[in-house]
């Protein structure tokens, strides 16, 4: 662990940058909000906006001016030179391509050359990704990374405080990586963009009274993108270290991108353009309202924020099982979100047809998505292995990565070792069929499976190590501590789309449940009522929010049922209906008697509500009766 009393000045120096951006920012923005509406400098509602109202444009201008002068202020004083300079070069420039942009429109070749040019400054000044890296190599990933992180962040700029957030959010996670080591003029543009973010923020957030526009936004993701850059040699750490905690700092700006980047590609949609299928619409689409949805992606960069600072704290190998670990929760989180249908208007005609452009998925499309799916299990289930093994090598025995041999095995290299248990597991993963299943839908027999797969793959393992090093490299505790984690790594990356839907049905139903849903009581705890309540969470699009049970068994009631409270028996269901601002009672109960149904549909009447009953039933596709009856309303218009 680093000791902070060497490094006090620099921390002095960021937290002085902070404050004077800040409070500059917080200044500086009022007056340009009331300029905004003097000129006209005004977004209006669109249809593919979120806003209702015209709301000011040109805050970057109050984020660049308190940013330049903070640095000219602090820069002299702090003894920062030319480095510092020819950085605030490359944000002047895109700050003067931003505001043109803004005014009168700037095509997107312009905004790459300048871009680009952003970036030559950059490393003009010195500062490249991977520093440790051959220049042929450190060069072009510098241009690519730049130019991502200044778009992606500023793409990321499509709701009330989301750019602002989590650009912020980074800043703060970088300066403090930087200060860490030391590094001055990192920490003083850190500090600089950090305030200048979280200031703005108190006017952007929801609802927003100005934008920060393209003159802000791509300010804002050079800043951070260069902050990266810069603080990268700071802590002497393991190898890989100093990359993966930029990464880890900007993860949600990249998994935005890059879900929009291969949802569109698939969608058949230019990547250039605009849409409402970002990782923020995706959260609304879910469920969530658009302040929930913002916090929620704020919430993720700072724990991936935080997951980064670990690298200061913990030895590498816990360093890189967090980051694989924390790399497959995206790509769950980012997989989930993905398969939300968030194109469909623009698939569907006035009458509610499919558009004459749309033709049906090929079999080799659907080959292609499937072998995908495949290939993403793959790489996860790879990240998770490796993961699981670095973590209980680094808590079973005391060497890192670099020491000789996995703990507790006798004679066993690392990387070979490694690879070797990789290609074990992977295959026992593989012949048991965990890549032939949907899990979105997995119960208690794919928990099951998965859980005699690990021991199966553990096995395997320990005969593999056997053979090929000997008994001596087994190691009995390696191989628990690792079988543990990695059962729990594989459950989560196969339940993740569930534990999302539960999250947003529990949302809607407790927390923020939006006007045009419609809070439903279920009546029975029994296998239908489970039934109902599992249509109406996995239901991707519904309005109906279930919110509790009644049920007639008296040893059942003030029970929590699948996190659902039993709010007593049916005889008071219309004083439940008003209490809890019911709009639906569902019956879910098989052998329900026809007098009991009649006196719920009763007390329904008697309290304004619908009352329908659910029930499952198959019908014949040819000539003949149905085998059972369809779920008709009791009261209530049509279903």
């Amino acid at each position: 662990m680093l000791s902070t009393a060497s490094h006090m000045p620099v921390i002095a120096w960021a937290a002085a940058a902070a404050c004077l951006s800040g409070a500059a920012t917080l200044l500086l923005t009022p007056a340009m909000i009331k300029a905004a509406h003097a000129f006209d400098w005004l977004d209006y509602p669109q249809a593919d906006r979120w806003h209702a109202t015209p709301t000011a444009l040109m805050g970057g201008v109050a984020m660049y001016g308190a940013g330049a002068l903070a640095l000219l202020l602090l820069g002299p004083l702090a003894g920062v030179g030319i480095d510092v300079g020819l950085i605030g070069g490359g944000a002047t420039l895109l700050f003067v391509v931003g505001m043109v942009d803004d005014l009168w429109g700037v095509g997107p070749t312009t905004k790459l050359a300048a871009q680009v040019g952003a970036a030559v400054l950059l490393m003009a000044a010195g500062h490249v990704f991977g520093p440790e890296w051959p220049l042929w190599a450190s060069a072009p990933v510098t241009l690519v990374w730049v130019i991502g992180i200044t778009n992606a962040v500023n793409l990321l700029d499509n709701m009330d405080g989301l750019a602002a957030g989590i650009g912020g959010i980074a800043a703060v996670a970088l300066t403090a990586f930087a200060a860490a080591g030391g590094a001055l003029p990192a920490a003083l543009l850190g500090g600089t963009v950090g305030g200048a973010a979280l200031g703005f923020l108190w006017f952007n957030a929801k609802p927003a009274r100005i934008f920060m526009g393209d003159c802000g936004s791509l300010v804002l993701g050079y800043g951070v993108a260069a902050l990266a850059v810069m603080g990268q040699g700071a802590v002497a750490a393991g190898p890989g270290v100093a990359v993966l905690v930029p990464i880890c700092a900007l993860a949600v700006p990249i998994l935005d991108t890059t879900l929009v980047t291969v949802a569109r590609t698939q969608a058949g949609r230019p990547v250039t353009n605009g849409g409402q299928d970002h990782t923020s619409h995706r959260l609304v689409t879910l469920g969530l309202s658009e302040s929930a949805a913002v916090g929620t992606l704020h919430g993720m960069g700072a724990v991936a924020g935080g997951v980064g600072l670990t690298a200061l704290v913990v030895e590498p190998t816990l360093f890189y099982a967090a980051c694989a670990f924390g790399t497959v929760a995206l790509g769950v989180i980012g997989g989930s979100l993905g398969r939300l249908d968030v194109y469909r208007a623009a698939r569907v005609g006035g009458d509610g047809a499919p558009s004459a452009s749309t033709s049906p998925s090929s079999n080799a499309q659907a080959g292609r998505g499937r072998w995908q799916t495949v290939a993403a299990y793959l790489v996860g289930d790879g990240l998770l292995i490796g993961g699981a093994l670095a973590a209980a090598h680094a808590l079973v025995g005391s060497g890192g990565l670099g020491s000789d041999g996995l703990a507790g095995g006798e004679g066993v290299p690392i990387v070979e070792g490694v690879l070797l248990v990789g290609a074990i597991q992977l295959v026992v993963l593989y012949a048991m069929g965990l890549y032939r299943r949907l899990w979105r839908h997995a119960g208690t027999p794919g928990i099951a499976r998965i859980v005699g797969t690990i021991l199966l793959a553990q096995a395997a393992t320990a005969g593999g190590l056997a053979l090929v090093y000997g008994l001596g490299a087994v190691s009995a505790p390696l191989l628990m501590v690792d079988g543990v984690i990695l059962t729990l790594g594989v459950l989560g990356s196969r339940l993740g789309l569930r534990g999302l839907q539960r999250g947003a049905s529990l949302y809607r139903s407790r927390v923020a449940p939006a006007e045009s849903t419609s809070n439903v009581l279920l009546y029975g705890t029994g296998e239908r009522g489970m039934l109902a309540l599992r249509a109406l969470r996995d239901a991707e699009e519904t309005d109906r929010v279930p919110v509790g049970f009644v049920d007639p068994d008296p040893s059942k009631q003030d029970q929590i049922v699948q996190g659902l409270p039993v709010f007593g028996g049916p005889g008071a269901c219309a004083d439940l209906c008003r209490e809890h601002d019911i709009d639906e009672v569902i019956v879910a109960v098989g052998n329900a008697a026809a007098d009991r149904e009649q006196a719920v549909a009763r007390q329904c009447a008697e309290a304004g509500v619908a009352c329908r009953s659910f029930d499952v039933h198959m019908k014949p596709l040819g000539a003949g009766r149905e085998d059972s009856t369809h779920g008709e309303p009791m009261h209530g218009p049509p279903a």
